[in-house]
């Protein structure tokens, strides 16, 4: 709006000083009655308006170099205006393809959820009630992990693939207890004496005890729940125990391990 009102001020005086210098020349009386003064008078307010006039020339042809220079840019504004507009168009097309996309995972991702929580919970639970008839050692060697597996199942802010590894990682632990040796150090309660022992499993088969001198040891009982004197075998014990810990060559050692259960249906044959 600016421009344009100098523009048109810059006209007016074009026209003003037009319209004087015709004044000039109309007004102006005959020859005869010119002095040489008038004459001069008269001829340098001619060249005075002249001059002005280039003068609002000039200016104005600034002035329109200046809009030109102005409308270049706007048109350029414009262009950019216009691409950006249809870019953002394209951004949002994808977007919306993108969040579709996300929502129809999302969607699987629950159905998913929907069925594998309920089948965790309840191998969870399985492998809980398995650790409570289990072997006492192993029982105790489980339940720290049982505990990490339960709380991770029981995290609202777990995913599906953080409690699956908790749960593959409990069970393949429990597994492990029932192909592989163990020994610890605990205290055992033998006919109400507390006695410090090292506790060897050989897998599932057998729980066997140790006393600290090496002399006495014992052999857990499930049908009585308690540990049975068994000192014959205290050396084959602690040689069990060195082979577990690495610092004994393997050797074949005698256990009284017993012979293993039967599966119910064979049994029952």
């Amino acid at each position: 709006m600016t421009l344009s009102f100098r523009s048109l001020v810059f006209l007016g005086l074009s026209l003003l000083l037009m319209l004087t210098t015709t004044f000039i020349h109309a007004e102006a009386p005959s020859t005869s009655d010119f002095s040489g003064e008038s004459l001069k008078q008269t001829a340098e307010a001619a060249v005075a308006v002249r001059r002005e006039n280039q003068k609002l020339a000039d200016q104005w042809a600034a002035e329109a170099s200046d809009l030109r220079s102005e409308i270049h840019a706007l048109e350029a504004q414009m262009e950019t205006l216009q691409w950006r507009r249809e870019k953002i168009a394209v951004y949002m097309k994808d977007l919306e393809n993108k969040m579709a996309t996300l929502k129809k995972k999302e969607q699987a991702a629950n159905e998913i959820r929907n069925e594998l929580e309920p089948f965790l919970d309840q191998t969870l639970k399985k492998l809980q009630d398995f650790s409570k008839n289990d072997l006492p050692m192993l029982t105790e060697l489980q339940s720290p992990l049982l505990r990490t597996t339960k709380n991770a199942l029981d995290n609202a802010d777990a995913n599906m693939v953080q409690k699956t590894r908790h749960l593959l990682g409990a069970t393949t632990q429990a597994l492990e207890y029932g192909y592989f040796p163990q020994v610890d150090e605990s205290e055992i309660d033998v006919e109400g004496r507390h006695i410090r022992v090292q506790r060897l499993s050989v897998g599932r088969l057998a729980l066997f005890a140790l006393s600290g001198d090496g002399r006495d040891a014992w052999k857990w009982q499930k049908e009585t729940a308690h540990y049975e004197p068994i000192p014959h075998f205290a050396r084959s014990i602690e040689e069990v125990i060195q082979i577990t810990q690495r610092t004994r060559l393997v050797t074949l050692v005698e256990l009284p391990v017993g012979q293993p259960k039967a599966p119910e249906k064979e049994a029952s044959r």
